[in-house]
């Protein structure tokens, strides 16, 4: 019981200072814009809210795939270029620390290519691959650089999903019973655990916003994929780890 009451009392102190600090920045805004305390700590860093939308490149960091996925095991050329696709970002962060924030990742990547693998009449075969990505993260900051910048280091570990719709032709038995080239639709999808780590710079514009740029790595597989109601187990896990490099505003409020 005394172990309790020292402790509560122990946080309560803590939330006083803590509500105190609040105070005296609050009243620091509103006296003066250009400095919050006496080691000159711009305002700008104050806000605990952030929000910032970015969008990049990506380049997918994936080497052989499993025979299930024809078209990249048939065409050199289109296993090339679906390294290359778009990446979107959200990130929100609770500054809770003038270094140190909590927050959450939205993370979408996008590649698509289509060609011509036999008879134009046939139509084409492509592949249109998404990566949906969702977790906590953890991000530390550098003190202000000349009033206008501050690095940062970020790091989130949550949920990946992944899904590829492939277009492909096939040989495949017709009601005559003669073989035929024929367009099949397939979607395989599969969520697994998901991991990244980024680093960054932010240019303060004003106390509201800042330009974010950033160059991370997400990394993730998986060993079965399901398509329909089947599921199918790959001889070798599919790579769907990436290097992405983004540009985004941030929001301060």
């Amino acid at each position: 019981m005394k172990k309790f009451i020292v402790a509560l009392a122990v946080l309560v102190c803590a939330l006083n200072v803590t509500a105190q600090q609040n105070n005296q920045t609050n009243q620091c805004n509103k006296e003066d814009k250009s400095c919050c305390n006496s080691e000159k700590q711009c305002c700008k860093n104050t806000s605990p809210h952030h929000f910032t939308m970015s969008l990049g490149y990506g380049l997918s960091l994936s080497g052989d795939h499993d025979a299930l996925l024809q078209n990249y095991n048939s065409d050199d050329s289109h296993n090339s270029k679906m390294k290359h696709g778009i990446d979107y970002r959200f990130d929100y962060d609770f500054k809770f620390h003038k270094n140190f924030a909590a927050g959450l990742v939205f993370n979408m990547y996008n590649s698509f290519d289509s060609y011509y693998a036999g008879d134009k009449d046939l139509g084409t075969s492509s592949d249109d691959r998404w990566l949906f990505y969702v977790g906590p993260s953890f991000t530390a900051y550098t003190d202000m650089i000349n009033q206008h910048w501050t690095l940062f280091a970020k790091a989130t570990a949550g949920y990946l999903n992944f899904r590829n719709a492939e277009r492909a032709l096939v040989n495949a038995v017709t009601q005559s019973g003669t073989t035929a080239l024929q367009i099949v639709s397939t979607t395989y999808k599969r969520a697994t655990f998901g991991y990244g780590l980024s680093i960054g710079a932010s240019y303060f514009i004003n106390n509201y916003f800042s330009i974010d740029c950033s160059l991370g790595y997400l990394g993730g597989s998986v060993s079965k994929f399901k398509a329909a109601d089947e599921t199918f187990d790959l001889v070798d896990n599919e790579n769907l780890s990436r290097i992405n490099i983004n540009v985004g505003i941030k929001i301060k409020l």
